[in-house]
């Protein structure tokens, strides 16, 4: 056998010579196993950190992996970038050279491990030829003779045609463009398969994705006139910006009856945060090993667990998986993390996993009667399943639901979060808070949208527990004129309205007695709490006047909707200022705080969050403002002029900062509680009428810059919205001047109510 290998290397080191009028010589000829190594960034992600290339940050163990790197049996060729729109080349500019820590640097580090794991194995030369190019969708990869009368591809052949696509980096997609370029030019070779990591750019069309992989798998083999051309791919890994729908399009092309396609599985080598993983080892083994076991006859594991059987049993579901040879297992017998259950109301729960061999064995305390199962689905997640061969488990559904929209996931996460609405906005007591009041009114809203009961419920059990028969309520201190109180109120319209108890009522008319009595500015302006008077703040104009203009509309007291509209052009008077088209966060009457300018009153700056209660403000107490009320027109033009200056100030990825007019100034930052009150606001405001439709992409450009910068999904299903203000104000003690970095300096949180309420609002309005 080992004199066999021997010769073989003897025969492959051949010499060829042409003779003619030129005679050509050709020494170091191998004859082996060639495999394309193709797709987008994380085929390109090479071996060595390259400092130009902010994203080719070098493959894991970097310095360890080009140690081994000196295989002068295995042979690189790379194919440089070239774009053809126009048509297919016939040549391309690369050459085969030897695998050594210099020639390897630049090259595919996935490439490299597959190519070196089936030298290993073999014993036999390979060759390697990569054809790359982040940033690409799979479209770019495919003949023009496959899309161009295929109602399929109608979008992507509109949107990244060659006339339209301007930006230089973008050009790579135009269709057909890298197939020409890059493919049609090596078709001469012949190859034993072909290795794909792709997927990111298609995510955001993953419906299509399963036809259009599939289409481009055939038109290779057809190309090739390898009708069975081995075609391996690597699922996309877990990350915050990929949806749960291009890995399960890539599972379903691997499940759809073609032959001689497999999918490895990298759930343990992603990185939440990066979508290039620097763990080029698993997927490179990971493809090898599906080519050592199909192509070469390799007796080896070649995939992870794949669910083929579900059975339910009262609150019990058993699943029973293929690939499980030797038993399922965790790394140190840890608890199994990952798989959810739901029943037929479609919300899923973390579920407890009991494995037996090759079987699994899930129920939840929340689902008593589960029909469907999930498991690693999701953007990003933790599991942790594994046969004995240390293949991690293929993420799956076993459901055909809907896609959840991002209000109901959402307001379930607070749900999950806060068991009870008073620990709402992290609360520690039983408390009429007007946070709690804004994340309730957000529960309230879907109930609306859904009609799903335990949303009111939710809410109304926290108001139940509040007020009492007498519509007195739980630590409400009338005599402090705090009109953050007025805030919550909000909420017991609706319950009054649904349940017709009287007592929500008699609390409604509490609220509005302390209205009567408000302490007031010369003018008649609402102070903002007795401790600070002569103060008007935005914050107070969306605690109250939204509350006075529904009573008013509700109980037939016009006179109420007069004092809403009045608060509101007192406000504006004092606060807007005609320089930026924007509004101070509170004006000071007698000019006694320390930071009221001595001329104006005003405070110093433009706080975020005020801004956003304001405008939210606008949008939410105009629902009840008559259109020949007196002051309609005017708070019509403010809400107009606003979404004008404010859209000046969204930054270019969607978000508004927490000192709203100096995004550049050291220490600020993007605040998550004034984007979404914005994003909301728009879209409340476009669907109403009260501004131009083209408005609403601000608001989308919100929602994306939100779920790209500052939304997380955890492992437990739950969603987090993070970079959150605690509190923001003026006076006090401490002292609060209202300075710059004053604001810049308020503590940060996760999933404060200000913030997830507005939320859950806009995606509502967003329809997301």
């Amino acid at each position: 056998k080992n004199l066999n290998k021997l010769l073989i290397r003897i025969l492959l080191h051949l010499q060829v010579e042409f003779s003619g009028d030129n005679k050509i010589r050709i020494n170091n000829i191998l004859i082996g196993e060639v495999w394309l190594c193709t797709g987008q960034s994380n085929m390109e992600f090479p071996v060595a950190r390259n400092p130009q290339v902010k994203w080719k940050t070098g493959m894991l163990n970097e310095a360890e992996e080009m140690k081994d790197a000196d295989f002068p049996e295995i042979r690189l060729f790379h194919v440089e970038h070239q774009l053809a729109p126009d048509g297919e080349k016939e040549d391309c500019v690369g050459k085969w050279v030897v695998c050594n820590p210099e020639n390897l640097k630049d090259f595919s580090a996935v490439g490299f491990v597959f190519g070196r794991k089936l030298y290993k194995d073999l014993s036999t030369p390979v060759g390697l030829i990569q054809s790359t190019w982040g940033g690409t969708h799979a479209e770019s990869w495919t003949s023009m003779k496959v899309m161009e009368n295929n109602p399929l591809y109608v979008d992507v052949l509109k949107q990244y045609s060659k006339e339209k696509v301007s930006r230089e980096k973008d050009k790579c997609k135009v269709p057909a463009t890298l197939w020409n370029g890059m493919i049609a030019p090596i078709l001469g070779y012949t190859v034993k398969g072909n290795i794909w990591y792709q997927g990111e750019s298609n995510s955001v069309r993953y419906e299509k994705y399963q036809e259009v992989f599939t289409n481009l798998i055939n038109s290779w083999r057809k190309e090739w006139n390898q009708p069975d051309m081995p075609f391996y791919f690597v699922q996309i890994a877990p990350h915050y910006k990929q949806p749960a729908g291009i890995r399960e399009a890539q599972l379903k092309t691997w499940l759809s009856g073609l032959e001689n396609i497999g999918m490895a599985v990298v759930t343990d080598a992603a990185d939440s945060t990066d979508i290039h993983p620097r763990n080029k080892v698993a997927p490179g083994e990971r493809l090898a090993a599906w080519a050592l076991a199909k192509q070469y006859g390799k007796k080896i594991v070649y995939s992870g667990p794949l669910c083929k059987s579900m059975k339910v049993n009262g609150g019990e579901v058993t699943l029973d998986f293929e690939f499980a040879e030797g038993g399922l297992q965790t790394p140190g017998n840890e608890p199994v993390k990952g798989f959810f259950i739901a029943g037929n109301d479609a919300r899923f729960y973390p579920a407890d996993a009991v494995i037996d061999g090759s079987l699994i064995t899930l129920s939840s305390t929340y689902v008593s009667a589960p029909v469907a199962v999930r498991y690693g689905y999701g953007t990003f997640f933790r599991v942790n399943l594994f046969n004995k061969a240390g293949l991690p488990a293929v993420p799956f559904r076993t459901d055909t639901f809907a896609p959840d929209t991002y209000y109901r996931l959402f307001a379930d996460s607070e749900i999950r979060r806060f068991p009870e609405a008073w620990q709402l906005d992290h609360g520690k007591r039983l408390y009429f808070g007007y946070a709690q009041g804004v994340g309730c009114c957000a529960m309230l809203q879907v109930w609306k949208k859904t009609g799903d009961k335990r949303y009111f419920d939710y809410v109304e059990a926290w108001a139940d527990s509040l007020v009492d028969d007498k519509g007195e309520i739980h630590l409400y201190k009338k005599e402090t004129y705090n009109l953050d109180y007025i805030n919550s109120g909000k909420v017991l319209f609706d319950l009054y309205n649904e349940t017709k108890k009287e007592k929500y009522k008699l609390a409604i008319e509490n609220l509005i007695d302390q209205l009567k009595k408000q302490p007031r500015t010369t003018d008649g302006g609402f102070w903002h709490k007795k401790i600070y008077p002569y103060q008007m703040w935005l914050d107070g104009l969306y605690m109250a006047s939204p509350f006075m203009a529904r009573y008013g509309a509700e109980f037939n007291c016009p006179e109420w909707i007069d004092e809403a509209v009045k608060q509101f052009t007192l406000c504006h008077q004092h606060t807007y200022d005609t320089k930026t088209g924007l509004y101070y966060h509170a004006w000071n009457e007698d000019r006694s705080q320390r930071w009221a300018d001595p001329e104006t009153g005003h405070s110093p700056n433009f706080w975020g969050r005020s801004i956003g209660w304001w405008f939210m403000a606008l949008v939410d107490a105009l629902e009840y403002i008559p259109q020949d009320h007196s002051g309609y027109a005017d708070m019509i033009k403010w809400t107009k002029e606003l979404a004008e200056t404010l859209s000046k100030y969204q930054d270019k990825n969607g978000l508004w900062y927490q000192v709203i007019d100096q995004p550049s100034r050291t220490g600020n930052f993007p605040e998550a509680s004034v984007t979404v009150q914005c994003m909301y606001a728009y879209m409340k405001a476009v669907n109403k009428g009260y501004i131009d439709s083209q408005y609403r992409a601000i608001a989308e450009k919100a929602f994306k810059g939100l779920c790209n910068k500052l939304l997380i999904s955890n492992s437990d299903g739950t969603l987090t919205l993070t970079r959150c203000c605690q509190v923001g104000g003026l006076g006090g003690k401490p002292y609060r001047d209202g300075s710059f970095e004053y604001y810049i300096g308020e503590k940060m949180r996760d999933n404060d109510a200000k913030a997830t309420g507005p939320f859950i609002m806009g995606c509502i309005e967003l329809n997301y």
